[in-house]
């Protein structure tokens, strides 16, 4: 309803306003990589919604689902970013042991469920999207964790990029061409702005991904 619309747009102006006007320029690059995030779960949210209401697997539900994985994915890394530039968490990057094949693992599940939900429907539906949600969330994590120091910047524009990828087939779900459109250009300058820090850096982006050389072991 239009009323509950405006409601929620003068709540959200105000809260970012007021979360802004508190932010100092050293905290920018934090509050920065949280809007990310915060674009992210609203993708994954409206998606989540929209997938329970799609009548049957095709191309609607096939977007919705990589708007659900993307966003959730953006919203976690994000998080990870924030709370790295914040200060919150350690800058250096954290290599887990078998970092490289954690990645992997999450990757393979992610694409074994969402396979397996485009054709469920009522609550096995809702089922798969919360095992993709809690697995998305886990890839973020344990991808935007590996990256720290200097390579923040690359981090953050790449999830910059993510974010509007996922608006981008959320636009798709539900049928908004301006979503789409909107979504599709801030990919493409997110991916544009990552390649041009890589350079600017001198840094090799897959190595930026891959992470830092982990220890032996590991």
């Amino acid at each position: 309803q239009p009323e509950v619309v405006l409601i929620a747009l003068a709540a959200g102006s105000l809260l970012g306003w007021l979360v802004a006007m508190r932010v100092n320029m050293i905290q920018i690059p934090a509050m920065v990589a949280f809007q990310h995030g915060a674009g992210g779960v609203a993708a994954f949210l409206v998606s989540f919604v929209e997938l329970t209401r799609v009548a049957g697997p095709g191309m609607a539900k096939a977007s919705g689902l990589l708007g659900l994985i993307i966003g959730a994915v953006t919203f976690s890394g994000s998080l990870i970013a924030s709370g790295k530039l914040a200060n919150v968490i350690k800058q250096p990057p954290v290599v887990l042991p078998k970092h490289s094949w954690w990645i992997i693992g999450l990757m393979v599940l992610l694409c074994l469920v969402g396979f397996a939900a485009s054709p469920a429907q009522g609550q096995a539906l809702i089922n798969y999207l919360l095992v993709l949600i809690v697995l998305s969330v886990l890839l973020g994590l344990t991808f935007s964790i590996r990256i720290g120091g200097a390579d923040m910047p690359v981090l953050i524009s790449f999830l910059n990029a993510t974010a509007g990828l996922a608006a981008a087939f959320c636009g798709i779900i539900i049928q908004n061409r301006l979503l789409i459109a909107c979504g599709a250009t801030v990919a493409a300058s997110g991916s544009i702005l990552t390649h041009v820090m890589c350079k600017a850096m001198n840094r090799n982006l897959l190595k930026v991904f891959i992470g830092f050389q982990p220890r032996p072991g590991q």
